[in-house]
């Protein structure tokens, strides 16, 4: 078996820079360039005439992400990015005037927008405050025995802090009081996996561009097959239906997997990628992601405190994820951009610093960090 280590040579950007911003965009690793350069080689010298192998090796990548989610490929789709997941949910519930959806503050956008757009159909949006950097049971308690509360919305882990919810307990709360649960898995899986039926998770949306290491443009939509029957497809084309391939029908019925909710043609060239990159994690191994990943946010945190600096991220067991924001005294833009010049790359988030590491980063890493940080930041 290979050194966790070796893998860095796989990550060109790791030559160039100080990575630590996979919580923002990760660095392409050389497998999934290779992987997307070989489709588009394929289809300059054939064009369309190998198609049918570039749809079957996307329905491996299906399989595979099926693998790292640990469901049925069956409840597996391609989706453009997070918030398409989110809008699926969003849009294609079956909502009633009155109807109740619940969304934490602080999160991304991505989870914000689509449920307040509700508003015009008369959804009303419960807001769970954030207490000390942390989303606290007691408030989803209250907040999810509301009258009328039909989804749960939240992120496995907060973008800003890097606070990972617990999905266990979230997911008892909303099976007891039958709400549909949805995650927004985006800053867990890479470093990490979801498994949504362990959890009770109904649906969930990822883009791959951070932690899975693929490209912006290509992400995974979890949807089990009871969500199936409740949440109606609202873009609809050629490729929602049973008999895709059957182009003369005046009638049709949907597909019964979760490709009814890819309307049309994929973008095979970026499957592709993403499927390099499951194949890189599944590699690697997920347990050994997790604990390097964790390993080097610790060693981040340990530093930071050890050289005067505050953390906004929670870091008790259950809580701590590969995500470390630091306060500072300047902007943190200021500081971030300052820190670029120098060649370490992070970014302003979550009212500080925002440092996420991954596996391949390493203790030197840490080290020009901080070395960079304590010049940029002197008037702390």
């Amino acid at each position: 078996m290979k050194t966790i280590e070796s893998y860095r040579e796989l990550f060109p950007a790791a030559k160039n820079l100080v990575y630590l911003n996979h919580a923002g965009v990760a660095p392409m690793p050389s497998p999934v360039e290779r992987a997307i350069s070989e489709v588009l080689a394929e289809c300059r010298e054939y064009g369309a005439s190998r198609y049918g192998k570039l749809f079957k090796g996307a329905e491996r990548v299906r399989r595979r992400a099926a693998e790292y989610l640990d469901v049925a490929a069956a409840d597996v789709a391609f989706v453009k990015n997070t918030s398409e997941g989110i809008s699926f949910v969003a849009q294609g519930f079956p909502w009633r005037e009155g109807d109740r959806v619940v969304v934490p503050e602080g999160e991304f956008p991505a989870n914000i927008y689509p449920w307040l757009n509700l508003k015009r159909r008369g959804v009303e949006v419960i807001r769970v405050p954030v207490k000390g950097g942390r989303l606290l049971a007691e408030d989803f308690r209250e907040a999810l025995s509301l009258k009328r509360v039909r989804v749960l919305s939240v992120s496995a882990v907060e973008y800003g802090n890097g606070f990972a919810n617990d999905l266990a307990m979230l997911g008892e709360l909303c099976r007891e009081r039958g709400i549909f649960f949805f995650v927004d898995g985006i800053q867990r899986l890479g470093w990490d996996t979801i498994e949504p039926e362990r959890f009770g998770i109904q649906a969930l949306s990822a883009d791959s561009h951070k932690w899975l290491l693929g490209t912006e443009g290509i992400g995974l939509f979890y949807i089990s097959k009871e969500a199936r029957q409740i949440i109606e497809p609202i873009e609809v084309g050629w490729n929602s239906v049973a008999n895709p391939l059957k182009f003369e029908m005046e009638d049709f019925n949907f597909r019964e997997d979760a490709a009814r909710y890819e309307a049309g043609s994929q973008a095979v060239t970026l499957v592709h990628g993403l499927g390099a990159a499951l194949d890189l994690l599944l590699e690697v191994g997920i347990e050994r992601i997790r604990t390097r990943a964790l390993e080097l946010s610790s060693l981040v945190a340990e530093a930071a405190v050890k050289r005067g600096y505050n953390l906004l991220s929670p870091r008790e067991m259950g809580e701590a994820t590969p995500i470390v924001t630091i306060s500072v005294k300047r902007a943190p833009e200021l500081v971030s951009s300052e820190l670029l010049k120098e060649g370490v790359f992070v970014a302003p988030r979550g009212g500080g610093v925002r440092v996420s590491t991954h596996f391949f980063n390493n203790e030197s890493d840490i080290e020009k960090l901080f070395d960079v940080l304590d010049e940029v930041d002197k008037q702390r």
